[in-house]
């Protein structure tokens, strides 16, 4: 939505008023949308419960409201039975399921599974042909577009009987897929009949047999829709049939499809609004290898607003499609349409007459809407005019959005009702169409101290309101098969097990995972907002009032998470909270809601938070074209995240190994380089590990005073030496040094080469694809990002060489491209050198040697010891002026090192640190009481990060082997 800022006046803000009674009262009974990932034994409940209400509620909008219940909650019984008919396959890239070889193993592995669910699948198989035939009864009346109560009561209690056959316990088990047409992408059932018309105006030969091929999830609906329409529409043959392209066709469907294409059937493919074009190309792949040549195939589809043009590349030679603009919900978006709604809404104030009025100002509003919109939703801002009887006017502004068809849009209506106070005031919900009052904003706020208690007060009330107010049922823990809408979780086991090592023991590594997230507590499960950015947040009359509100936390490409710990976690992200700020945040959140046990979760949020927001960043950067100012823009939210995490998992660090006593300087100096001795990128962004902790533990507590000397930016210096208690250190190569006792900086870059890094910073930011780290002020680090590649080659590659998140990866410059400008701006004062991911440009009248000298002259004097751990060839500047150097055993100048006379460590990245420590500490070999104190972390003390931690120290070989021989890995390798 559009940025927070100040409200224009208060008499120009609305009051609130009263829902629609006929509304309050019919929502009310749907608390149980709130989450949609029912499993089929809640949804064929639920389907009774709405057959039932078939015969109560008033006719008109509630009884198609019901009907479209039974349809929608039917198609996801359907769905989920052909899904169990088809059972799990082999987990395999594209490329290989595709080759002989990777049809082979998939046939053989299904072959097996099949023979042990061989009488459920027939009890099944005979369930879903009585229900398919009394869901043709019950779509045939439902096709025809009336609302005929007494046809949809009588053809709905065949379905209910139905429903008294049992299924099988595991089927019952199993969650629906959502649906992205009717959940997010503002397809209604009303579309998927105006295709089925223009199907039937360009094939009008009823003589000819149809086979409706749904690719699930959405293709189910479809299909069973369409079924229905074309039997009354006449054709005299008409069959149906779905597939999982992903898991490729089973044995059953192949079958089917060969019987199918052997007697001349034309194959309807039908699918979601196609953005790439790839499941529709693999369904047509389908049928072709099933026998059906390319004129006997027509793809059947709606047409993505954003993705008009996706089958130019592909060789579909007969399609049908509906534009977005002939789309229902366009159409209940013209203003007449809407008029005519609000009238509904406003007459019970005494508003004789409602217009819906064209403005400049509506104009610029919806200009404003629309640019900060992503995704597919519609939103629409409409100026209005009311009339009273006795001739005064008023004008309002109503936002218009699009939240879902049928009960899975509910949820929107339920939470803007119960969280009135924080949300701007909610009309009513009307055919999948939220209509809400529109606040109009003017400046931007000042950004001041008490601006930003404002913003914590209120979005920790905000989140206890939801957890309170919008509780969910209790999350299940322990279980190990995964869910196919546990995206958050998905994503936490996918990069925290890469603490176990790279490809492939992260990948055997997935269920151990798996089962410890699950295992971890979530007492108050709540129906989360997982958007809680500034931008999302306007000023109402009475303070902050959040926009979207609805639609973030669930649904098939959300999180699904339902720990209100994520969004206390979002907004120490989105706001950049200090320790202090959170710590109020936290607080108020918990005496507002009575969730004691915050902080516990917390830290295993904020890891979710920063992965979330790394992966969405790099997936809107590759996923659509942008200008350059909206690729920096996504740039930031990157490096915020990065920042994030890098911080707060020092800061948690930090509490298992900060000394007691506040630091102080003290010969020797202990110089760290942080990257590859204190950190390494094991998440997908830097951290230390329990060797490290141990090593600070161990330093500290024997009284070594510890400076940082590091390429990082000087706000990160800062940020570690406040997390690990350090006295100080070099930030950006020898650019500035730092005094965290006394809390003072000194810059040693010369004012002519920060002149030059200046202009070069310029000249990069011009650059399309070029994004540079704001955090540095001494020098510069630049990069790129490049796309996930797409051979399965390419990919195992980069598995093995780097830890990412997302699907982009930083990387450094172009060498011709630095050279070029290095050279045509003149800039004699830098250098530049590549690391896997960036390019540094530094000054060249300063280095970590003349860093440590002027840190060690600066707070001690120039007779003071020196001792300097690094591991890279930027850190032999440091070890040729130190008294002493060390480093572990990956360091990649091992020679040159040991020439200035570098001890080195047979141990790697912090195993090696902690041997250092272990060294200078106890040169003896003997076991020191503080040695002791150093492994105050223990075994993980239950905690999960922890562990993790130490699976980082650990020896990859016995990791692999460890996972080769648990059996849930098997779970990883299926789909």
């Amino acid at each position: 939505m559009l940025a927070a800022v100040t409200p224009i006046s208060t008499d120009e803000v609305p009051g609130r008023q009263e829902m629609l009674p006929a509304e309050a009262d019919f929502y009310s009974y749907y608390d149980w949308c709130l989450d949609p990932h029912l499993t089929i034994g809640e949804v064929t409940d639920h389907l009774r419960g709405e057959i039932d209400r078939l015969n109560i509620v008033p006719e008109g909008w509630q009884t198609g409201e019901v009907a479209t219940n039974v349809f929608l909650l039917s198609c996801a019984v359907l769905n989920s039975v052909d899904e169990y008919l088809r059972g799990p396959t082999l987990r395999m890239p594209r490329q290989l399921a595709a080759r002989r070889l990777g049809r082979r193993a998939r046939w053989m592995a299904e072959k097996t599974v099949g023979r042990f669910r061989q009488r459920n699948r027939a009890q099944v198989h005979r369930w879903k042909e009585r229900w398919q035939a009394g869901l043709d009864d019950f779509l045939a009346i439902f096709a025809l577009g009336t609302l005929d109560r007494a046809s949809f009561v009588k053809r709905g209690s065949r379905l209910a009987e139905l429903l008294g056959s049992p299924l099988p316990s595991d089927l019952q088990a199993e969650h629906i897929g959502v649906p992205s047409a009717f959940g997010r992408l503002d397809v209604t059932h009303f579309d998927i009949l105006a295709l089925g018309r223009r199907f039937a105006e360009r094939f009008p030969d009823r003589s000819q047999p149809i086979l409706v091929l749904g690719v699930r999830t959405g293709g189910t609906y479809f299909a069973a829709l369409l079924r229905a329409f074309f039997k009354a529409e006449g054709y005299r043959t008409v069959s149906s049939l779905t597939v999982q392209v992903n898991k490729g066709a089973g044995q059953w469907e192949r079958s089917e499809l060969k019987r199918y294409a052997g007697r001349k059937y034309t194959a309807v493919i039908v699918d979601d609004p196609p953005s790439t074009g790839s499941a529709v190309m693999l369904a047509f792949d389908i049928a072709c290898l099933a026998g059906f040549s390319s004129d006997r195939i027509v793809v059947l589809v709606p047409t993505d607003p954003a993705r008009r043009d996706w089958f130019k590349s592909l060789p579909i030679r007969l399609l049908v499609a509906l534009e977005p603009e002939q789309w229902l919900k366009h159409q209940l978006f013209d203003p007449r349409a809407v008029e005519s709604q609000l009238a509904e809404y406003f007459r019970p104030l005494n508003f004789v007459d409602v217009t819906v009025v064209t403005s400049r100002r509506a104009d610029d509003l919806n200009a404003c809407l629309q640019s900060s919109m992503r995704g597919a939703r519609l939103k629409r801002i409409y100026e209005v005019r009311l009339r009273l009887a006795r001739g005064q006017t008023e004008t309002r502004y109503i936002l218009a959005k699009s939240v879902g068809w049928g009960w899975l849009g509910y949820h929107a209506f339920l939470a803007g009702r119960r969280l009135s106070e924080f949300v701007p005031p909610i009309l009513g919900l009307r055919d999948g169409i939220l209509y809400m009052e529109w606040i109009p904003q003017r400046a931007l706020p000042n950004g001041g101290r008490s601006e930003r208690n404002l913003w914590i007060e209120t979005s920790a009330s905000y989140v206890a309101a939801r957890a309170r107010t919008l509780r969910l049922s209790e999350v299940k823990t322990g279980g190990r098969a995964p869910q196919q809408h546990e995206n958050g979780l998905r994503l936490l086991e996918r990069v925290l097990s890469k603490a176990y090592g790279r490809f492939p023991t992260d990948l055997l590594m997935w269920s151990r995972v798996r089962t410890r997230l699950r295992q971890l507590p979530c007492p108050y499960p709540t129906l989360i907002d997982a958007k809680m950015r500034r931008v999302e947040w306007i000023v109402g009359a009475s303070g902050l009032l959040k926009t979207d509100f609805e639609h973030h936390g669930m649904g098939k490409a959300e999180l699904n998470v339902k720990d209100p710990a994520y969004d206390l976690a979002d907004i120490i992200l989105s706001l950049a909270l200090s320790p202090e700020e959170e710590t109020k945040l936290v607080r108020s959140y918990a005496r507002a809601s009575g969730d004691s046990d915050i902080e516990q979760r917390l830290f295993i949020n904020k890891l979710l938070a920063g992965f979330w927001a790394m992966e969405l960043a790099q997936d809107h950067l590759f996923s659509e074209p942008q200008t350059m100012g909206e690729q920096q823009e996504i740039h930031q939210r990157f490096m915020s995240a990065w920042h994030f995490l890098t911080v707060h998992t020092a800061r948690f660090c930090g509490s298992y190994c900060r000394p007691q006593q506040e630091a102080r300087w003290r010969s020797p100096l202990l110089a760290l380089d942080i990257d590859g001795v204190l950190d390494r990128r094991i998440f997908g962004y830097p951290c230390t590990t329990a060797a490290g902790i141990e090593a600070l533990s161990l330093l500290s507590g024997n009284g070594v005073s510890m400076a940082l000397n590091t390429a990082r930016s000087i706000a990160e210096v800062k940020e570690y030496c406040h997390a690990y208690g350090l006295a100080g250190g070099v930030a950006e190569h020898g650019g500035c040094l730092w005094d965290a006792v006394v809390q003072r900086e000194q810059v040693l870059v010369s004012p002519e080469a920060m002149r030059q890094l200046e202009e070069l910073k310029r000249n990069l930011q011009r650059l399309p694809g070029v994004f540079v780290d704001d955090r540095h002020q001494f020098s510069i680090r630049a990069f790129t990002y490049d796309d996930e590649p797409r051979s399965m080659f390419s990919r195992l590659v980069r598995s093995v060489r780097s830890f990412s998140v997302g699907r982009g990866m930083p990387t450094p410059l172009p060498t011709l491209v630095m050279n070029h400008l290095m050279t045509a701006l003149q800039l004699d004062r830098l250098s530049f050198h590549h690391t896997m991911i960036d390019t540094t440009i530094v000054a060249k009248d300063v280095n970590k040697g003349t860093g440590l000298l002027a840190l060690r002259n600066w707070v001690l004097g120039a007779d003071a010891e020196t001792i300097a751990v690094g591991d890279s060839e930027a850190d032999l500047p440091m070890f040729r002026v130190a008294t002493r150097s060390y480093a572990p055993a990956q360091i990649g100048c091992a020679q040159e090192a040991r020439l200035l006379g570098c001890q080195i460590s047979r141990h790697r990245y912090q195993r090696g640190f902690l041997d250092i420590a272990r060294t200078l500490t106890h040169p003896d070999g003997q076991r020191g009481e503080r040695w002791a104190e150093g492994k105050a972390i223990g075994p993980g003390r239950g905690c999960l990060f922890l562990e993790l931690l130490q699976a980082a120290d650990g020896i990859r070989v016995g990791s692999l082997i460890g996972a080769l021989f648990d059996p849930a890995n098997l779970l990883t390798l299926v789909r």
